[in-house]
């Protein structure tokens, strides 16, 4: 790599995450201690996560509940707050700051600010405030726009991840392929703009959307020249005939010069708060808990973000919040809105083509966590007064099925019987259970103790997996080949296979201990995620379900949600997700600079892997490797970060690359490396 492109990745800036309306206390190794009975305000971000999903769109309002308080009265812009959410350094674990159902400063709970009053004529006029995030709302009239969002810029260097295994025709130990030309290193700098409005209709409804604005769009692509850039069709520029004579950058259309557009639509939901309680409806983010089941991917270093079609309604009985939503995670075949013929909707409203390959989703919550400004008050008074410790838990419980399902995935509609799209029998049946518990304890000042723990378990069954390879294999056969299909009743039923089912049973937990004493900040992680006895990991590398096994009938590999992020490079980058794994990580860090606005300071952990199932890793053996991370940062608590970390990964004999017989090592894999860098602005 030139020595240019390396001074600029070691210049760049780096690392924010979003911040709410009245954002939580920072919990992370990073926050300082606060003064005074506000020492640290009730627990924030995934930090916190448990109670409900921000599917229903949490803004982290420190106001009343859906269903009780009344409201506070307004405030005007400029009133005294001070920051209480941080972001936590990257590499990081969680989410900060985002919506979600039990997770952290955002309650998963709307919380409701009562009507803005429009400012009596000769009062002194609106002016910019930094700490209006934080503070109370301005006063004005409906309807009103709240602003949240973020601005980042990250700079990635990432050496050797192919693990110097692969060949020339490929068939590395690594998922990840080599660079083009025989390369080692791929570096490059990309732009995210995350606007997250809220427009309040009424003291009771409000629309709520997020938008990415040149989301991940990397630095230095969609030239206006060449056949990178707009060489194809109507975008052609004769007189720019390779990159080399490009003048400026092109906007982003998707199918034109890119796969995205420059504006993506992420989310666009609405809410009425009612006497019983909240209803929300329409596309929204998706997080619980620690976010190893479904997470909104709305901190600062995450790229994906789980989205749900939802509608839900959320209440509070005998002291326990209660949450139940019907889920849409897919109608299957659904019409276009520009066509009108027999089978579409004449008048431009498209629709579901057929209900029979819908995938139906019921979920219900319960979790018992400081939600409205009271319950929260008291939280701090019980922490930082009182001294006690406190304890919150919550449950979450999704019930998921399928009766057909569409193997080629299209979206068009279907005109007739030469229509290559598949209807498959699938019957498919899923039990998805999901507990969070938090404790927290803060003895002293400038002590503090959290421990959080996530359990997860996937139970179901697929009668008929909907692949169209597997259909012309037999239902049934018999372990002992000596007995063939057409002999099957001779089969003992122990051992009958039956190739086109498969059972689901999989399990996934992360457990969290961080602690702060003083400007020293300390902690250690743990997780582990069930694996499946066939070759691959399954996540960057093979399908769960493989159609050259038809007799493997059991799907148990687990996948972390991959904005769940416990590394920079092993976990993350190689393999995709945890998976297949145990990881043991310890982490210490220190600040140098620490104040209630803001701290500079470094992180260091280091993090061990272990599969569970030897026999599914490329080397047949269940050591994946040791990683050692590095942080210095500088933030601004809820306005802005900086940061850079460099990031070391030993794989071990679980990527060795052997011979088709397994028991030669050909290769054994080299040592991988990162140097990611981060600025970013938060609002």
């Amino acid at each position: 790599m030139r020595a240019a492109q390396l001074l600029a990745l070691a210049l760049a800036l780096g690392g924010v995450t979003t911040a709410w309306a009245q954002p939580a206390v920072d919990e992370s190794p990073d926050a300082p201690p606060t003064e005074g009975p506000n020492e640290e305000a009730a627990s924030g971000g995934s930090e916190d996560a448990g109670g409900v999903d921000s599917a229903q769109g949490a803004d982290g309002e420190d106001g009343e509940s859906p269903a009780q308080a009344p409201a506070a009265p307004p405030s005007k812009v400029g009133a005294a707050a001070k920051p209480e959410a941080n972001v936590q350094a990257q590499p990081r674990a969680k989410n900060d700051g985002l919506p979600a159902w039990g997770g952290g400063g955002d309650d998963g709970l709307p919380a409701w600010e009562p009507a803005p009053v429009e400012p009596s004529k000769g009062a002194a006029p609106i002016q910019a405030n930094w700490d209006a995030s934080t503070g109370p709302v301005a006063e004005a009239s409906f309807p009103w726009f709240e602003h949240h969002g973020y601005f980042r810029i990250r700079a990635d260097l990432f050496h050797n991840f192919d693990l110097d295994t692969s060949t020339d025709t490929g068939g590395g130990s690594s998922p990840v392929p080599p660079p083009t030309n025989g390369g080692d290193s791929q570096a490059s700098a990309n732009v995210r703009f995350r606007y997250q409005p809220t427009l309040h209709i009424s003291e009771t409804l409000r629309i709520k959307t997020t938008l990415d604005v040149l989301d991940n769009l990397v630095l230095g692509s969609t030239p206006d020249g060449g056949a990178i850039g707009g060489g194809r069709g109507f975008t052609a520029r004769p007189d720019v005939p390779t990159e080399t004579f490009s003048g400026t950058q092109t906007t982003p259309e998707a199918g034109i010069n890119g796969y995205r557009d420059s504006v993506r639509v992420k989310h666009l939901w609405g809410e009425w708060k009612t006497p019983l309680g909240l209803l929300a409806f329409g596309r929204m983010m998706s997080h619980w808990g620690l976010g190893v089941l479904a997470n909104s991917g709305n901190c600062l270093d995450c790229d994906f973000g789980d989205s749900v079609d939802r509608i839900m309604g959320v209440t509070k009985l005998f002291g326990t919040y209660v949450a139940f939503a019907w889920d849409f995670p897919s109608e299957g075949l659904v019409g276009f809105s520009g066509l009108h013929d027999s089978l579409n909707q004449r008048q431009g409203q498209p629709f579901d083509i057929d209900q029979r390959d819908d995938v139906n989703e019921w979920v219900i919550a319960l979790f018992d966590k400081p939600v409205t400004r009271e319950e929260k008050e008291a939280r701090e008074r019980d922490l930082n007064e009182v001294r006690k410790p406190v304890f919150d838990w919550g449950i979450y419980t999704v019930l998921r099925s399928q009766d057909r399902a569409i193997e080629t995935g299209s979206s068009l509609p279907l005109r007739g019987p030469q229509d290559p799209v598949i209807s498959l029998n699938s019957e498919t049946d899923a039990f998805i259970p999901d507990a969070w518990f938090n404790f927290e304890y803060r003895p002293e000042k400038g002590q503090h103790y959290k421990v959080q723990l996530e359990l997860v378990g996937i139970f179901g069954t697929v009668n008929d997996v909907p692949i169209g390879a597997l259909q012309s294999k037999d239902p049934v056969v018999c372990a002992d080949d000596a007995i063939g299909p057409d002999e099957i009743d001779n089969c003992p039923a122990s051992q009958r296979i039956y190739q086109r089912k498969r059972d689901i049973e999989q399990w996934g937990y992360a457990l969290e201990f961080d602690a702060s004493y003083g400007k020293l900040k300390y902690g250690f992680h743990q997780g582990g995620a069930s694996g499946d006895s066939t070759d691959g990991f399954g996540v960057l590398d093979k399908a769960p379900i493989d159609p050259d096994r038809p007799r493997d009938q059991s799907i148990t590999n687990f996948r972390f949600d991959r904005d769940y992020i416990v590394d920079m490079i092993m976990f993350r980058e190689v393999i995709g997700s945890v998976t297949n794994a145990l990881y043991f990580k310890p982490y210490v860090g220190y600040n140098f600079i620490e104040d209630e606005r803001e701290a500079w300071g470094f992180k260091i952990s280091a993090i061990y892997g272990r599969a569970l199932e030897a026999d599914a890793t490329p080397g047949d053996d269940p050591n994946l490797g040791l990683e050692f991370d590095a942080e210095l940062f500088i933030t601004e608590f809820d306005r802005f970060r900086w940061s850079v970390a460099y990031g070391v990964w030993f794989p071990m004999a679980a990527f060795n690359r052997l011979d088709a017989t397994g028991r030669q090592i050909l290769d054994e894999p080299g040592t991988a490396q990162t140097l990611q860098t981060m600025i970013g602005i938060q609002f």
